[in-house]
């Protein structure tokens, strides 16, 4: 191939802005992909210095929402309109949804998630995606994989043995790809078993095009790439955005790290892809019944874990109090490539007062401070509320991308505020405005209701008018368990050492309730778990099965005073198994709503492909014989029938345990991925930028750019205004002096200490 095709094929290797793209075998066209799990968050202009401002936009329910709904069409439809405001913007694939593995619970991107369970996660991600691709609509599926923490995300390595990485944490993508078929799949910032997931053929190769029989194309997330050499060989097709490496530098790995036959197929595995999209149109979209939408998604999934004296639901007529920051400072959206620019905003005392209802209403705290006294709630008493609600949950930054959580608790002025509520009123409503677990058992014993509210979009006000007043009945549940403490599981204790290199997944396959199935120690809202309004009765079971499906079926009656929604998981486990298992795991389930005083029959089907187990010594899936559990439950502590079935398959060796994983050294030289903060403080690189005379401060270097501590060196380019034929020369001037980089590790916290402490930040 002569070097004028090379160089043009190059450029449609990469973003041809910050968000457009095309493909070298028909330039006639481009597309256009923008963020959005929750909405579309669109840069009113492309150009990358015009990236603030976002058009307005519909917010839907989080993806943390809408797995609380444990509802398929939900998502589906949740898709359907997120296309309409698409195909209204001339955007022609979502980058969305996102399905990782929640396994670390200070995860800053955890609202953006499905579940801790890869079925839940991958069959709701499938039919999201159906809803999208249906109406001529791309979507890019996301974080390929294990993308666990936002700390260090380009550096980091998850370090995880073979059959968890099968089995849990590419499982949600399998079962993703096996019930739709997303335009692209976009792979993550971190390392797998210390190999960038872009440059992985294991992963790329023989898991996403092969096994999983993928179609589409393969993109990177913004500024993931490492080795784009490699990465073309192994089957990358769109670096994005734009890369700052020269033609010139890309060339030197022609016919060292790829060959002609990967850029021609690199680029047909795109085209395939995105031809479909050649004279897409816009079409026009009624923002005000995407909002109705909106609000119609969100009254599914919200979480009502407790209703004592039957607090809930409230009357018309009844006074209110309500209390808290969050009734008057709408949170309803996660920050960073998740956040959307709401088309309505309101508030809950909005909605409130839009419904004519008699409230009053008390801040108690800000973002700072509690900002009450019990002689002032005292007063407040006198006027004789026949209901409080208290309002608590986390702030914007506290779950955001680009950084991780450092606790699951809540601020302690917000408990201090709702010990001065209980104090006062004993009785009250407490609402939790999350996108991820909290500790909640303080908050959960001293309420008398208690509704977990995942930031479920624009509507999430009118939902909890609706669901409070008894206009919907509350019929969400908990896609991930919720523990009161991070000593409940030790495992977690792992993510706050913040190691910039290497995170170990010692739990195996023991992720969520899969451990605590195991560990029933402390407070726990298991998995699955939520309230209703009404009650149901269940009878007539009968599980069936041949050599693809298990049947499961059973009669629902709704005997209480209210109708409402059902949700029944169906759980599958094996005793006396040759290999390790968790008790059970979640393989099918169902939401069907019944009117009170009526019965229904639900049906749930279990494809017994989805319970085979990973054989490490062939790199498969394969049905273990003998007996097996099927479990029939309401969450993963409330089991209503179970029953044993044989199932023939193959005798398993014996592998009784996990094999420990085992801890790595960090490179003890300067490379590429050598985190940013090693150049803090060092004067040979400050001697390096003043010999080639390079465009920084290094005067105030230390001061205003220390929070590049855990970028990788290949990603600065930018900011320190080198090339990358500069980068490579300054690690090789770095590995002449006398090193030692095993201090820098978690250097960022040091810098952080010592900038405060001169008051820089």
């Amino acid at each position: 191939m002569e070097k004028k095709e090379r160089y043009e094929r190059y450029k449609y290797l990469m973003g041809l802005t910050a968000w457009d793209i095309g493909s070298f075998k028909d330039k006639s066209f481009t597309i256009v992909v923008n963020d959005g799990p929750n909405g579309l968050r669109k840069p009113v202009l492309s150009e990358f210095e015009h990236q603030e401002e976002t058009i307005v936009s519909v917010c839907m329910p989080t993806i943390s929402a809408l797995a609380s709904s444990f509802d398929k069409k939900l998502c589906y439809e949740d898709g359907m309109y997120l296309a309409k405001e698409c195909k209204a913007h001339n955007t022609n694939i979502l980058l969305a949804p996102g399905v990782n593995i929640k396994h670390n619970v200070f995860c800053g991107r955890n609202f953006e998630y499905f579940s801790e369970d890869p079925f839940l996660a991958g069959r709701l991600a499938a039919c999201y995606i159906n809803g999208l691709e249906d109406n001529n609509v791309g979507a890019c599926i996301k974080h390929f994989a294990v993308n666990s923490q936002e700390h260090a995300r380009l550096i980091n390595s998850q370090e995880v043995s073979l059959r968890a990485l099968n089995e849990i944490y590419l499982r949600n993508f399998k079962y993703a790809l096996k019930y739709s078929s997303p335009t692209s799949i976009m792979t993550s910032y971190n390392r797998v078993n210390g190999e960038y997931v872009n440059e992985s053929e294991y992963l790329l190769q023989n898991k996403i095009r092969k096994e999983y029989n993928f179609k589409g194309f393969i993109c990177s997330d913004w500024g993931a790439v490492n080795d784009k050499g490699k990465a073309i060989k192994t089957g990358m097709n769109m670096e994005m955005p734009i890369s700052s490496r020269s033609n010139e530098y890309l060339d030197k790995d022609y016919n060292i790290k790829f060959t002609d036959e990967d850029l021609i197929k690199r680029d047909e595995e795109l085209y395939e892809a995105i031809k479909k999209f050649k004279g897409s149109k816009k079409e026009d979209v009624n923002l005000d019944e995407l909002h109705q939408k909106a609000i119609e998604f969100a009254n599914e999934t919200l979480i009502l874990a407790k209703n004592e004296k039957e607090y809930l639901p409230f009357k018309n007529n009844e006074k209110i109090l309500v209390i808290g920051y969050f009734a008057n400072h709408s949170r309803y959206v996660g920050g960073g490539s998740g956040w959307v620019n709401a088309y309505k905003k309101e508030t809950f005392n909005e909605v409130l007062k839009n419904h004519n209802v008699n409230y009053d209403f008390i801040l108690g705290y800000d973002e700072n401070k509690c900002l009450i006294t019990k002689d002032e709630l005292l007063k407040t008493k006198a006027n004789k509320y026949d209901k409080v609600v208290l309002f608590l949950g986390k702030y914007q930054n506290d779950e955001c991308e680009g950084s991780d959580s450092k606790t699951i608790s809540l601020r302690p002025f917000q408990i201090e505020t709702l010990d001065l509520v209980k104090e006062v009123f004993n009785d009250f409503l407490t609402i939790i405005i999350t996108g991820s677990i909290a500790s909640c058992k303080h908050i959960y014993e001293n309420s008398t209701s208690l509704i977990i509210n995942y930031l479920s979009g624009e509507g999430q006000s009118e939902a909890l008018y609706n669901n409070i007043y008894g206009l919907h009945n509350p019929c969400g549940r908990l896609a991930e368990t919720w523990i009161d403490d991070i000593k409940q599981n030790p495992y977690l204790s792992n993510f706050l050492t913040r190691d910039d290199y290497y995170t170990y997944c010692d739990d195996d396959i023991y992720v969520g309730y899969r451990y605590y199935d195991l560990n029933k120690n402390g407070f726990i809202l298991p998995f699955g778990y939520g309230l209703s309004y009404t009650t149901f009765a269940y009878d007539n079971f009968k599980i069936t099965h041949d050599n693809k499906y298990i049947n499961v079926s059973l009669d629902i009656k709704n005997i209480g005073n209210y109708d409402g929604s059902e949700i029944i998981q169906v759980y599958v486990g094996k005793e006396n198994s040759n290999i390790y298992r968790p008790i059970k795991e979640l393989k099918g389930f169902e939401k069907l709503f019944i009117k009170k005083g009526l019965k229904e029959t639900m049906n749930i089907v279990i494809d017994i492909d989805d319970i085979k187990a990973y054989k490490e010594e062939t790199d498969s899936f394969a049905l273990e014989d003998g007996i097996y559990k099927i479990y029939v439950a309401k969450n993963t502590n409330d089991i209503i029938y179970e029953q044993e079935i044989k199932l023939n398959g193959e005798i398993f060796e014996k592998h009784l345990k996990p094999t420990p994983l085992k801890r790595k050294e960090i490179d003890k030289d300067y490379t590429l991925n050598t985190p940013g903060g090693a150049l803090l403080y060092n004067q040979t690189f400050k001697d390096f930028v003043t010999k080639n005379n390079i465009n920084i401060d290094i005067n105030t270097f230390d001061e205003k750019y220390w929070d590049i501590d855990s970028t990788p060196l290949r990603n600065l380019d930018g900011r320190l205004n080198m090339t990358y034929e500069q980068l490579e020369e300054l690690v090789k001037v770095l590995n002449n002096e006398e090193h030692d980089l095993s201090k820098h590790k978690n250097f960022d916290y040091k810098i952080q200490k010592e900038l405060k402490e001169r008051n820089i930040i």
